[in-house]
């Protein structure tokens, strides 16, 4: 640990080394007559190819203030919208007050006939609600990828999972030329397209699409990234395609082609590999797979997780053979007009290995579950999304989305389960099993919206419709071996389990203008959702089966409800505030084979209320409240007993109560534009009305019957501060993440109240150098604190800490050699568990370019030198502590070789002024 903080503090010096010699370079923006240019750029460039060094912003008095410029030569650029842009050689110290003076900016004229500008560009610019960067003026290796530009630039920062924030807040979506590209995933755009063929990011607040057509905020805010494509780009198919191989029959390959016109925008994407890459992003891939099976052996943890799991090493446990692909196609036959679709298949074949600790609590003692197991498991997944924007003209739209899945797995499995009561053995339970799952779902969404009476009112009728079918056929046989008394029992069993689940919506309201800003929306919601759930259970005998009806139950749900409300909105985009007063009343009947049906209503007010005020440019204060409610599953209501796991049997309840959930939460932005800080604050607070949880019961032979019950009430609060400055005399940013959670939760055992109390304690802080065009080098460090307690035994409470060091280097010496290397160090406390772990993960890579516009990159990786990566989770849950430890992917080599289909532009390009004369 200690090697590692001295390798931290080389990698940083010498990133922020040469910074110390740096003057503010201050001056005045003016338009003629005297008029000062609120939020001009003042960009000092590299004189040699334009790239962007050093930046300021003008205030509401025209002032700039250019901070900590290294002494040198410098091309100075100020650019407003709607004039012509100022040039000048300046050299820093510039004279002996650093002060530049006014420069009074033209406006440009309509036709120009006596200046032709060709190749100009403007690093950085504000067209109002949007922030504007030149790739151009960022340099970025020869096959960067749009996630490494967007590291690049000043106020966007890009964490080590790929997750983009701006200006403080997480970024929702990615477009491409101001459209859709494989569905609503950020990731998929940013870790695909090449930095190469962007012109320009755009960055902005988007409104829904609702939103933009009726001209009324209706408070939906997603902070989004625009890719403008270079012209010269949309001509030709850009991509590449990638093969390697490596130590241990590692291999991968892929390839990725795209094709962007002004109507038109197609794209697809493949790959196949056995180094634990899902492809894509991981999100999809959890959303495409069948579900991973529950290897415990011990107690099934169903229903909601009130603990705080921490996740370390790599993001796929297991070793895993993967492959997946995709298309994406989009057309616009007119302004506000297109349709797109994609689609996206994958599949795996993973081998996982498991050790599972587990301390499970009762009022008066605990006892001990350990659990080896392996599995193996086969996944395919094919889905489908598609969306029509068709605006009929400047009075009424129709906006349609959808999908469609198809998910398929198939899951062996054999485990072994200890069971101790102070270090006693009770029993232990082997099984073997198998799984075969089939899933498919759909949805679709469909609005209409007609502006009428002067645009002052809007009617709009939408409709919701989902479908969810599952067929899952499992098969096996459990061994129990009790020790007090000695005893053996063998059981085989079969479980074919079918659920279709239909939900629909339509929704009808008016908006109509008041006064001012002011606008008032009744509306009504009428829904129904109908559920089945079939189970066929019993002994496999080798001519057919026996089913067993008893535990074979045919069970429906069918849920109907409607929601009145009624919303007053202020459309004001300094303070736009709405409250809305609705309620929710809704009949539950459920039916057990062919038993009469059990019913039961319910009304509950489902108020809502949302504000937001901008006291000052980049300061803005955010109060969001909404109730909820909830009603249970089918699987939850079900009263029939769930015994494949002998020793942990759950039953459903049918009296359950909906949960009412009451969430509030506050948030308070700030971003100076000037000097790109910024802090985002927060506090969330949740209190859930008749939470549903376990009611367990443990006998002498520690055999778990739960009961799914209404506790009266569940707690949860959360507190996060985001603090993003840098430090220009050190030539450094720093990035400040505190978090703070605390969830408060009931649940019963042997009819006793325990009340689990969780709090999560976390920081983190991160370091980088700013300029980044050879050096770029990050490090940082966490610690998690986890403390839970136990009003059933105080004896049993527990804390543990996780703490980890990481730091990323990456060095550039030109535009042919590329060096990369990684270290990250977690360690875990023992604490409440059996000893502390310590992992130390190691990563380098070289890249070598080359061939013509180098287009040919040969790159040799080295992943987790140490051979010391062990993926961890720890969970603290309402009456148990569980330590999980699975087998990871270890060492390797990797040789790949890359090459691009397109031809390179570069980042780089000088900027070229062509004066003609007429």
């Amino acid at each position: 640990m200690k090697r590692f903080l001295i390798l931290i503090v080389i990698f940083t010096s010498l990133a922020i080394s040469g910074y110390s010699q740096s003057q503010n370079l201050t001056g005045n923006v003016m338009a003629e007559p005297d008029i000062p240019l609120v939020s001009a750029t003042v960009v000092l460039l590299n004189p040699i190819d334009s790239t962007l060094e050093f930046f300021g912003i003008s205030n509401d008095k025209g002032h700039f203030e250019v901070k900590s410029v290294r002494n040198g030569n410098y091309l100075m650029q100020v650019a407003y919208l709607g004039y012509q842009s100022y040039y000048k050689n300046v050299s820093i110290p510039y004279g002996t007050s650093n002060d530049y003076g006014i420069v009074v900016l033209k406006q440009k004229p309509v036709d120009i006939k006596e200046v032709e500008v060709v190749g100009e560009y403007v690093p950085l610019m504000i067209r109002h609600d949007t922030i504007e960067f030149n790739a151009r003026a960022f340099k970025t290796k020869s096959d960067a990828n749009v996630e490494e530009l967007l590291k690049k630039l000043p106020g966007i920062e890009v964490d080590r999972a790929g997750n983009i924030k701006a200006l403080g807040k997480d970024v929702r979506k990615v477009l491409v030329d101001g459209k859709e590209f494989f569905g609503n995933d950020p990731k998929v755009a940013t870790k695909n397209l090449p930095a190469d063929a962007i012109d320009k990011v755009q960055l902005y607040d988007k409104r829904s699409d609702e939103s933009e057509f009726t001209g009324i905020d209706d408070g939906t805010r997603d902070k989004t990234v625009n890719l403008v494509l270079k012209e010269d780009k949309k001509k030709g198919i850009l991509g590449d395609v990638t093969g390697g191989v490596g130590t241990g029959n590692h291999y991968m390959g892929s390839g990725k082609a795209y094709r962007f016109t002004d109507k038109m925008q197609a794209a697809a994407l493949g790959m196949v590999n056995n180094i634990n890459q899902s492809g894509f992003s991981f999100g999809d891939y959890m959303s495409f797979n069948g579900g991973l099976s529950n290897m415990s052996g011990g107690a099934i943890m169903i229903g909601s997780n009130d603990g705080f799991p921490i996740n370390f090493g790599q993001p796929e446990n297991g070793l895993a053979s993967s492959g997946a692909g995709g298309a994406n196609i989009s057309y616009s036959w007119a302004k506000d007009r297109r349709v797109f679709a994609s689609y996206i298949f994958s599949g795996s074949d993973r081998s996982l290995t498991e050790n599972t600790s587990t301390r499970n609590y009762t009022t008066d003692k605990s006892f001990l579950e350990d659990l080896s197991a392996n599995q193996i498991q086969r996944d395919t997944s094919h889905r489908i999304n598609f969306g029509v924007r068709n605006r009929i003209d400047s009075t009424q739209t129709i906006i349609v989305n959808g999908n469609l899945g198809y998910a398929a797995s198939f899951s062996p499995q054999n485990s072994v389960t200890n069971t101790s009561k102070n270090g006693i053995p009770v029993y232990n339970l082997t099984r073997v099993s198998t799984g075969d799952f089939h899933t498919l779902s759909g949805s679709a969404n469909g609005s209409y919206l007609k502006k009428f009476n002067s645009n002052k009112s809007v009617f709009k009728i939408s409709g919701d419709g989902n479908y969810s079918g599952s067929l899952a056929k499992s098969r096996y046989r459990n061994t129990m071996e009790y020790m007090l008394p000695a005893s053996t029992q063998v059981v085989s069993q079969f479980q074919d389990v079918s659920r279709d689940n239909l939900s629909l919506l339509g929704t009808i309201s008016l908006t109509q203008h008041l006064f001012g800003p002011y606008y008032i929306e009744p509306s009504l919601k009428v829904g129904s959702a109908n559920e089945h759930y079939d189970r066929t259970q019993g002994l496999p005998l080798d001519d057919g089966q026996i089913v067993d009806s008893l535990f074979s139950p045919d069970f429906r749900k069918k849920y109907n409800w409607f929601r009145p409300e009624i919303s007053i909105t202020r459309n004001n985009d300094k303070a736009p505030f709405t409250a809305s007063v609705g309620m929710e009343i809704g009949s539950v009947e459920t039916t057990l084979w062919e038993e009469s049906p059990v019913q039961s209503k319910h009304a509950w007010f489902t108020p809502r209320l949302q504000w937001e005020y901008e006291y000052k440019t980049g300061r803005r204060l955010m109060l969001n409240y909404r109730s909820s409610v909830n009603t249970p599953s089918t699987s939850q209501l079900l009263p029939i007993a769930e015994n494949s796991n002998p020793m942990a049997v759950s039953y459903g309840n049918r009296q359950l109560k909906p949960e009412y959930s009451n969430d509030l939460s506050f948030n308070w932005l700030i971003f100076d534009q000037f000097s790109f800080t910024s802090l985002m604050s927060g506090i969330d607070a949740g209190y859930t009305l008749n939470k549903i949880n376990w009611s367990r019961t443990i006998d002498p032979q520690l055999k778990q019957t739960m009961t799914l019950v209404n506790v009266k009430d569940d707690y949860q609060a959360s507190a996060r501060i985001d603090f993003s400055t840098p430090i220009r005399k050190l030539g450094i940013k720093v990035n400040l993440n505190l978090r703070e959670r605390y969830n408060r939760g009931i649940s019963l055992v042997n009819a006793a109240e325990n009340i689990n109390t969780n709090y999560s304690h976390k920081a983190s802080l991160t370091i980088e150098n700013r300029k980044k065009e050879k050096w770029d080098v990050m490090a940082g460090g966490s610690v998690q604190m986890t403390d839970a307690r136990y009003s059933i035994q105080s004896s049993l409470n527990n804390q543990y800490t996780e703490m980890a060091l990481f730091s990323e280097l990456r060095y550039t010496p030109n535009d042919q050699w590329n060096f990369g290397f990684k270290a990250d160090v977690s360690k875990y406390t023992a604490q409440s568990f059996d000893k502390p772990i310590t992992v130390p993960l190691l990563s380098a890579e070289i890249s070598y370019y080359f061939l013509k516009a180098k287009r040919g990159v040969l790159t040799l990786q080295g992943v987790d030198l140490l051979d010391r990566n062990t993926g961890i989770q720890r969970v603290s849950e309402l009456n148990y502590l569980q330590e999980r430890q699975t087998n990871m992917l270890g060492r390797y080599l990797l040789l790949t070789f890359k090459y691009r289909l397109n031809k390179l532009g570069g980042n780089g390009h000088s900027l070229d002024i062509k004066v003609n004369s007429r």
